[in-house]
């Protein structure tokens, strides 16, 4: 708050110094000093230091270019250029200075991010891309408003021919540092979650609804790409109501995870969800053994229920058991493993479909690159 107040008290000197050092040498001192006041503000708010640094001199590209309109920060970076653009035709009376400088902006700022990373801010096209948006819409509301007035719009002046050589040296300079200096890589998605594909929709509710039924409801499903390359560490996720969550990963479903422990709403209703025909506490082995077996007879009745291993533990909600069975099923054939949690209510808490990696890594994960 006190940063932004900062960020207002600057934009509000420049507005002053500008329109007084232009009053009397320009028939608009007050819009060239509004264009300059939003330049300043833009570049504090996309320049200030984060209490901790991003520690590489990187840039990610993502192949999804509209991806950021989907989320609340991408529809802020749009609004954030807005204003300069607007300002901008207003001032220079031409569309193309103020475009061409907006363009040349975004990409500085991005350069700058990226060679900077004591600043704790990161290089992302995906902000290029937007704040590059919001100029063009704040340049295409202010030609409109010059076409709807009286002012009009003025002719190309001679003295300002030389801006083109001077933006196209910034855009030459700033690819020359992008491909020098700046690590540059190239993901398929820069924000790490979005909204699920109606085929990942599908396959994860078909799981969860082997799990725990027909009448469970889910609720947001998300696709997440840790890494932003699909297919690498890439899972996807539902929440359940009125409490869980299920994983599985993607594409090659060979892990499917569900935990109905953990939620909004785990205070007002008892944890875990009840296994029909299992009463009574569990307090061993065999018991333990009895109730994950009734799930299983349910829901996997592939599972081979005469090799389980029974594992008892305190978590921090009580005494659990975990139950593993050798696991087989054709619709999802990598699999080889099931894993029932049970609490000693006789409560069904998680379910575990997994597979060995085959490779030495801890659960197929690799590290992002």
């Amino acid at each position: 708050m006190l940063y932004l107040l900062l960020v207002a008290l600057v934009s509000a000197a420049v507005l002053g110094v500008v329109a007084s050092a232009l009053r009397g040498r320009s028939d608009r001192p007050w819009t060239y000093a509004a264009w300059a006041a939003t330049t300043t503000a833009t570049l504090f708010l996309t320049l200030w230091l984060r209490p901790v640094g991003t520690g590489a001199v990187k840039c990610t590209v993502s192949k999804d270019v509209l991806e950021s309109f989907g989320t609340t920060q991408g529809w802020m970076n749009v609004a954030l250029f807005v204003p300069m653009g607007f300002f901008g035709v207003r001032a220079a009376r031409r569309p193309l200075q103020p475009v061409l400088l907006s363009v040349l902006l975004a990409g500085g700022i991005e350069t700058v991010q990226a060679c900077l990373p004591v600043i704790g801010r990161y290089c992302d096209t995906s902000d290029f891309v937007t704040n590059v948006t919001g100029a063009v819409v704040g340049v295409g509301a202010g030609f409109l408003s010059l076409r709807l007035g009286a002012s009009g719009l003025s002719p190309w002046p001679r003295r300002h021919r030389g801006l083109l050589a001077v933006t196209g040296a910034g855009f030459f300079a700033v690819a020359c540092v992008l491909s020098t200096v700046v690590d540059v890589r190239v993901v398929d998605h820069a924000e790490p979650s979005r909204q699920a594909s109606t085929e990942q929709q599908a396959v994860i509710g078909q799981a969860i609804r082997k799990a725990l039924g027909d009448d469970v409801r889910i609720g947001r499903v998300s696709d997440n790409t840790p890494c932003g390359v699909d297919g690498v560490n890439e899972e996807v996720w539902a929440d359940l109501e009125p409490n869980g969550v299920a994983s599985i990963r993607w594409p090659d479903a060979d892990r499917f995870e569900l935990d109905v422990s953990m939620g909004p709403r785990t205070e007002a209703a008892a944890a875990g969800r009840p296994i029909p025909g299992s009463a009574g506490p569990v307090r061993d082995e065999a018991a333990a053994e009895r109730s994950a077996g009734r799930y299983v007879a349910a829901h996997y009745p592939t599972a081979d229920t005469k090799r389980p291993a029974v594992d008892r533990a305190d978590d921090g909600m009580g005494e659990t058991w975990t139950v593993t069975y050798p696991y087989r099923d054709d619709r999802m054939s990598a699999v080889t493993s099931l894993e029932v949690k049970v609490n000693s209510a006789s409560r069904l808490l998680a379910v575990r479909l997994t597979a060995s990696a085959g490779d030495g890594r801890k659960d197929g994960y690799v590290p992002c690159a």
